[in-house]
């Protein structure tokens, strides 16, 4: 083998040893449509604006339901100040009573606070547990503009279809990042106010869910022609001949590689 062909093969093995380009993950609602390259655009500043003031509103509308739920909600019975003898007149048998009735309305309500706390504690540790798994699934469905999709659903949706999707769906990720992706589908399903309607739109929206990997647009193979490499770039074939002449003091491969290049 004389000195350029054992340069060729330098280069080959450099090529070869270059990182594969990481599949690309598309998702798609029903059968693919052709390639809008328009979507894989970042949304425009004055489109997150937007959404920012929609979750802002969508908040302060939240908060307003929330006290008006509150104020709505029926009054518990007032448990009442602990009798005492003073109270029932110095009455023992009144008092007796009255102290014993206290007591039974205390444990009624003692009980009923218990309840309601472990009913929500429960509740409280499913949505975590939900929205900790949503948070590990966006990060794994390997997007890079799953951001700007979730930000289109959280300006489109109401905090309560958005409730629905994480709780509901077998993959949230997935729906969220399919929606965002597509604001017509966005905006039909934001129009579906009744919860269980909404639910049922997801579920079959979910069922027409499509995940397929595209190979992204790879960059020629190295090779060896008279074209030199643009200003700033490195030769790494070069690179690798000259830390081999630097140990062995040969430069006759870096000189047969550079005469190469230039034929």
């Amino acid at each position: 083998m004389d000195d350029n062909e054992e340069v060729v093969g330098v280069v080959e093995q450099v090529a070869q040893e270059e990182k594969e380009p990481v599949d690309e993950v598309v998702v798609t609602i029903g059968e693919p449509e052709e390639e809008n390259h328009e979507e894989h655009q970042p949304a425009p500043k004055w489109v997150k604006d937007l959404r920012a003031q929609n979750r802002e509103l969508n908040k302060e509308l939240r908060e307003a339901r929330a006290k008006l739920n509150q104020s709505a909600a029926p009054a518990e019975t007032p448990l009442g100040a602990k009798p005492t003898l003073e109270s029932m007149g110095y009455d023992a048998t009144k008092y007796e009573q009255e102290i014993e009735s206290w007591h039974e309305r205390k444990r009624k309500a003692d009980e009923a606070a218990a309840e309601k706390k472990r009913k929500e504690d429960e509740e409280a540790e499913k949505w975590n547990g939900k929205l900790n798994a949503y948070k590990e699934a966006k990060g794994a469905l390997g997007v890079p503009d799953f951001d700007d999709a979730e930000e289109m659903i959280l300006g489109l949706l109401n905090p309560v279809q958005q409730g629905i999707i994480v709780q509901g769906a077998k993959d949230p990720a997935l729906v969220i990042y399919a929606i965002g992706k597509n604001e017509t589908v966005a905006k039909e399903l934001a129009a579906v106010s009744d919860p269980v309607a909404f639910a049922f739109a997801v579920a079959r929206l979910e069922g027409q869910l499509k995940v397929t990997s595209k190979k992204p647009a790879t960059a020629p193979e190295g090779k060896v022609s008279g074209n030199s490499r643009p200003s700033g770039s490195t030769d790494s074939a070069l690179e690798r001949l000259r830390a081999e002449a630097e140990k062995t003091g040969d430069y006759t491969k870096v000189t047969a590689y550079k005469r190469q290049k230039r034929n």
